[in-house]
C-alpha cells in the first residue's frame, strides 16, 4: 500500500547539503552509505504500517486471523486470507446473492462458482466446475458462518463440454416439374381410360439332398 504521508523516493542525505561537500570523496562515500542505512529504515517502517491495513498485511495477516478467528493456513495464497479476514469483518447484514458468491469464489482457483436460489423452497445450490475447490472444509466453513439458518444449500460440481453431431445423407428419390412460364399458357385435360395389366411370378429352387453311399448285395 503506497502512504502518500510518508516519504516515497529514495533518501539522499546529499540533497540537503551544499553540493561542493559532495566532491569530497571521503565525505561523499560516509553521506552515501548514511543514505542507503535511513531509506532501509524508511523501507522498514513502510512494510510494518502495511500490517496495519487488511488490504496490504502481509505476515502480520496471522495476526489478524486470530483476531476473527480465523486458523492461519500458509499454503494458501495472501490474497485468499485477506479475502477471508475481510469476509469476517463485513456486517453480516450485507449477506446478499453477490456477497455470497464473491464469498464462495474465494475458496474456487477459477473464481467461476456461480449460486442458483430457490426463494421458495428456502435454499441455494452453489455450482462450480470439478477440481476447483481449494479447501472444502474452509468453504462449508465460510458458508455456514454468513448464510442465515433457515437457507438450505448444496454445494453441485459441475463439468462443461462441447458436443457436436454430425449427419450425412443420400437422395434417394426425387421428383423433378418444369413449369412454362410463357404467357398464355393453358393447360387441357382429356378423358381417357386407363389399362392395368400385370403378372405373378413364383420362383424357386430345385435343391437335391444325398447323403451316405449305397451298397448292391
Amino acid at each position: 500500500m503506497k502512504h502518500e504521508w510518508m516519504r516515497q523516493a529514495a533518501i539522499n542525505i546529499l540533497r540537503y547539503l551544499p553540493e561542493f561537500l559532495a566532491k569530497d570523496k571521503n565525505f561523499k562515500a560516509t553521506n552515501d552509505a548514511d543514505s542507503r542505512e535511513h531509506d532501509a529504515i524508511r523501507i522498514d517502517l513502510q512494510e510494518l504500517l502495511d500490517q496495519f491495513f487488511i488490504e496490504s498485511a502481509t505476515y502480520g495477516l496471522a495476526d489478524w486471523e486470530d483476531l476473527v478467528g480465523i486458523e492461519t493456513d500458509p499454503t494458501l495464497d495472501l490474497d485468499a486470507r485477506r479475502q477471508a479476514v475481510m469476509a469476517k469483518l463485513q456486517n453480516p447484514e450485507s449477506v446478499t446473492e453477490p456477497f455470497l458468491v464473491n464469498l464462495v469464489n474465494r475458496y474456487i482457483a477459477d473464481r467461476q462458482g456461480t449460486i442458483l436460489s430457490y426463494p421458495q423452497e428456502y435454499r441455494i445450490e452453489i455450482l462450480y466446475h470439478g477440481g476447483q475447490v481449494l479447501d472444502y472444509g474452509k468453504l462449508r466453513g465460510a458458508i455456514n458462518t454468513y448464510i442465515p439458518a433457515h437457507i438450505g444449500y448444496k454445494l453441485v460440481t459441475i463439468t462443461q463440454a462441447n458436443l457436436e453431431f454430425h449427419g450425412a445423407g443420400i437422395i434417394r428419390a426425387y421428383k423433378k416439374e418444369l413449369v412454362d412460364m410463357q404467357t398464355g399458357y393453358s393447360l387441357e385435360a382429356n378423358g381417357t381410360t386407363l389399362y392395368a395389366a400385370g403378372f405373378v411370378s413364383h420362383q424357386y429352387k430345385l435343391l437335391s439332398i444325398t447323403g451316405g453311399a449305397i451298397k448292391h448285395g
